[in-house]
């Protein structure tokens, strides 16, 4: 991946190539435009291809947890050979990724393998035009592009059937992460044969395109519309076999999306077969993101191979790369441009280090004479601060000494203001509040026997002859909301003629 750092930087636009069929699309400036290949220029266009699903062996392995990573490829390719039924005479590009599982023992692996001849035969013709191609991957997995460049939302499960001439694949993902890919029996090409097969007379295949993508499942030929039925009803009970397999198998409980196209274009009228034999709502499998997009039908498989190549492009990871006809890196990071660098770097050094020892001894006899200069003006400065703030220092000290002495006489008259202020303000309040209890006192025929006050609460000590009295005074003084007023109790002895009482009142 470091090694195409620098030159994917270069790339002004990207060009998709079906390999099969050599068609092109060029997709710059946020339009896309039909291309052809042999006026491709090599040095500014990354070019992208895919693999058929119908050409990728696909299965999931489960491997012991208990194998360390640096083994993990050699354990693979070798169970992959035993349980795929790989041909052992066969050389196979095999690649794997680890899918979630809730087994502690064992891992969960999504394992691929592509026939490495039939890669380097199929992708020839694409490479005699273009010299390189960048980035091949498996049909499926351009899906994860939607997911990577945010066309779909990753929170959610969703099915994807797409049908093309030669290939018709199913792929389920969730979360935005791969889970699931299988090649359908049933092409375009094939559905094709079929309805011919039914009709009993033969119609030429572009026909036949040309209808369904026209008329899509509602033609307007009663014959006709009546062996489409019957064709699309095989077809989707087919899918929804292969779809509860992946269910099952994988652990999904629910599709959340179910989308669905072709190459030809979207085939109306095929969402009543998804609602009746899936149970799914169906939407169109149509990411066009070109601003030109809306001018004609694009072959979805071009928009997704744009979308991956951005992504690819963005963040560089060759996990899903099969190409064999990469650009080769930068002359500088190749075995033989390292070894002229690595020559060239040496006679230079050879060269240059008597030179350097010369040049070297003359700068430092230079920054000395410099250095002492400086060190002398420096100094001079640093005594002249050092008088300076001796100087400061005492200045400082001098001041403290006559800020501490202040400080001493402000405490002093703060405290005899605020004892001047108690005896003003404090000393006449309490004799208008004795006043105005003795008042309250004197108005019910009560005696006062004693007054005490202790941090701002009075006591009084009353004698009644009368109970109701006490009490009714308690209420008159609980009455002034500045009071809190209390008593204990209200007691007469045998020996007194008074009715005694201890009332603590309060300031609020």
């Amino acid at each position: 991946m470091e090694k195409n750092s620098n030159t994917l930087k270069n790339f002004t636009s990207i060009v998709t190539v079906d390999a099969e069929s050599l068609h092109s699309y060029k997709f710059e400036r946020n339009e896309i435009k039909v291309h052809n290949l042999n006026k491709s220029s090599r040095n500014e266009e990354f070019f992208i291809s895919y693999i058929k699903t119908r050409d990728v062996i696909s299965s999931s392995l489960e491997v012991s947890r208990a194998i360390p990573d640096e083994d993990l490829q050699d354990a693979v390719e070798i169970k992959a050979y035993d349980e795929l039924g790989l041909d052992p005479g066969t050389e196979y590009k095999i690649s794997y990724f680890e899918a979630e599982t809730n087994d502690t023992s064992n891992r969960l692996l999504n394992v691929l393998a592509i026939d490495a001849n039939l890669a380097k035969t199929q992708f020839e013709p694409v490479r005699a035009k273009t010299r390189y191609l960048d980035y091949v991957t498996a049909a499926p997995f351009l899906i994860r592009a939607l997911y990577q460049k945010n066309v779909l939302e990753d929170s959610e499960t969703h099915c994807f059937v797409y049908f093309q001439k030669k290939d018709s694949f199913l792929a389920v993902y969730r979360g935005g992460k791969y889970v699931y890919s299988k090649s359908l029996r049933y092409s375009l090409h094939e559905i094709s044969e079929k309805f011919c097969e039914l009709l009993g007379e033969r119609i030429e295949e572009e026909d036949f395109y040309t209808l369904l993508s026209r008329e899509g499942m509602k033609l307007s030929n009663p014959a006709y519309q009546q062996y489409l039925m019957q064709l699309f009803g095989e077809v989707f009970l087919y899918i929804n076999d292969v779809l509860i397999f992946a269910k099952r198998g994988y652990g999904i409980d629910v599709v959340d999306r179910f989308y669905i196209g072709s190459e030809i274009g979207i085939i109306n009228g095929i969402e009543e077969y998804s609602k009746s034999y899936l149970g799914l709502e169906s939407f169109d499998f149509n990411f066009n993101i070109a601003i030109n997009s809306k001018e004609w039908y694009v072959d979805q498989m071009h928009i997704l191979m744009v979308l991956a190549a951005q992504a690819y492009l963005e963040s560089p990871d060759d996990a899903e790369n099969f190409t064999i006809f990469k650009r080769p890196p930068a002359f500088l990071k190749r075995p033989s441009g390292k070894l002229f660098a690595a020559i060239g770097v040496a006679l230079l050094l050879t060269l240059a280090y008597p030179a350097f020892q010369v040049i070297y001894g003359s700068v430092l006899s230079f920054n000395q004479l410099a250095i002492d200069e400086e060190y002398q003006i420096l100094y001079k400065k640093n005594s002249e601060i050092k008088s300076i703030l001796e100087s400061l220092e005492a200045q400082k000290t001098s001041l403290q000494e006559k800020r501490d002495l202040q400080n001493e006489r402000l405490n002093f008259r703060k405290k005899l203001l605020n004892e001047i202020h108690d005896k003003k303000a404090k000393y006449p309040m309490k004799g208008v509040i004795i006043d105005e209890l003795v008042t309250l006192i004197n108005s019910r025929g009560i005696k006062i026997e004693k007054i005490e006050i202790l941090d701002g609460e009075i006591t009084l000590s009353l004698l009644s002859k009368n109970e109701k009295r006490l009490t009714e005074l308690l209420k008159d003084i609980s009455h002034k909301n500045r009071y809190a007023v209390s008593t204990k109790e209200i007691s007469k002895k045998e020996a007194r003629a008074f009715y005694t009482s201890d009332v603590s009142v309060k300031v609020q």
